[in-house]
């Protein structure tokens, strides 16, 4: 067995003192000295987070005392620093929590004026779901020279579709709320935020309606001048006087006939008095019908936007000269293209 010799010598005259280690010694001083380290650490971390937990329990407990209405400040202990230590941090919270809930509050206000303002510049009115009236209901319970022609009626028969909208009252849950909770604020961002996915929806059908409404002049870059229009006038053909379905627009064979609103080609055909003639059809019974096509374009099925070229204009058909026949349909009957077209 190894042994060491540790000799203490003093620096001024005196007794000389040795002694003796064997490894077992060693082995059981750093043995000694690696337990009083760790179990000082232990001590150390147990001592911390009972600390930390303390003060988490605290805090939770005021928290769960604000949201219930109300706090009671806890009795003086002059004698204990660590309970004054407490009620400043609780007052700490207090004023941070209700800071939050003003700001919080506040801007839910602008995002609810900002979202009435929108819904009144658009006229659309707010659809709540019925999860929202009864949050609502909760709430208020417990806190309160050219050609003309065409035949004397188009026969072509269109389909009226229906649509009905809505329009109930907005859904709010803390406006008028003197204290609103935390549960009422996060009940109240979600009403908030399915109120304005609603309100795009409503917005993207009003953008559809709009895209699809026929707004535009039928020739491209405003070519043609109105020759006839709609109503009763006398037959270029045989002189006798008879209704005329839709307005004649002359221009140039060829010039470019444009979809005067998005939709889908419901028919492309060479369709006897009409000659060459595309009909489109925008949606709730609204359709368009171009005749006298020297050229089409656009085939059956086809989707177009507003302002894409369908064809050419030409004289095919029962017709005088080149011209283009132009109708609006409203639930298969025609009514004066005027209203619509935009020169």
């Amino acid at each position: 067995m190894k042994k060491w010799t540790v000799m203490l010598i003093p620096h001024e005259p005196g007794d000389t003192r040795t002694y003796t280690l064997s490894s077992w010694h060693s082995r059981l001083l750093v043995a000694l000295l690696a337990g009083l380290v760790f179990t000082s650490s232990c001590m150390y971390q147990w001592n911390r987070q009972l600390r930390v937990q303390s003060t988490r329990v605290a805090q939770e407990n005021w928290l769960l005392q604000v949201q219930k209405g109300g706090v009671e400040q806890p009795a003086a202990t002059p004698t204990a620093p660590q309970g004054q230590e407490v009620r400043d941090v609780e007052e700490r919270l207090r004023a941070e929590y209700q800071a939050s809930l003003a700001a919080i509050t506040a801007e839910l206000t602008d995002l609810y004026n900002m979202e009435a303002k929108a819904r009144d510049i658009t006229g659309m009115a707010p659809r709540p779901t019925k999860a929202a009236e009864r949050i609502t209901e909760s709430v208020s319970t417990s806190s309160r020279g050219g050609g003309k022609g065409g035949p004397s009626s188009s026969g072509v028969e269109l389909a009226m579709d229906s649509h009905q909208g809505a329009s109930p009252r907005l859904p709010n849950v803390i406006y008028g709320v003197s204290r609103p909770s935390a549960d009422l604020i996060i009940q109240e961002i979600r009403l908030r935020t399915r109120s304005f996915r609603e309100l795009v929806q409503d917005m993207e059908v009003a953008r559809s309606r709009v895209e699809r409404t026929p707004s535009i002049w039928p020739l491209a870059n405003g070519a043609g001048r109105k020759t006839s229009g709609f109503g009763y006038r006398r037959d270029p053909f045989n002189g006798r006087i008879s209704q005329h379905s839709g307005t004649d627009l002359s221009a140039p064979i060829g010039t470019p006939i444009r979809a005067t609103g998005r939709g889908v080609v419901a028919k492309s055909a060479l369709d006897g008095d009409f000659g060459n003639m595309v009909i489109i059809d925008h949606g709730n019974g609204l359709q368009t019908l171009y005749g006298h096509m020297s050229k089409r374009i656009a085939v059956t099925g086809q989707t177009v936007k507003r302002g894409d070229i369908i064809g050419a204009l030409g004289s095919t058909g029962r017709s005088t000269g080149p011209h283009l026949h132009y109708e609006v349909h409203i639930g298969g009957k025609p009514v004066d293209p005027d209203k619509y077209l935009r020169e």
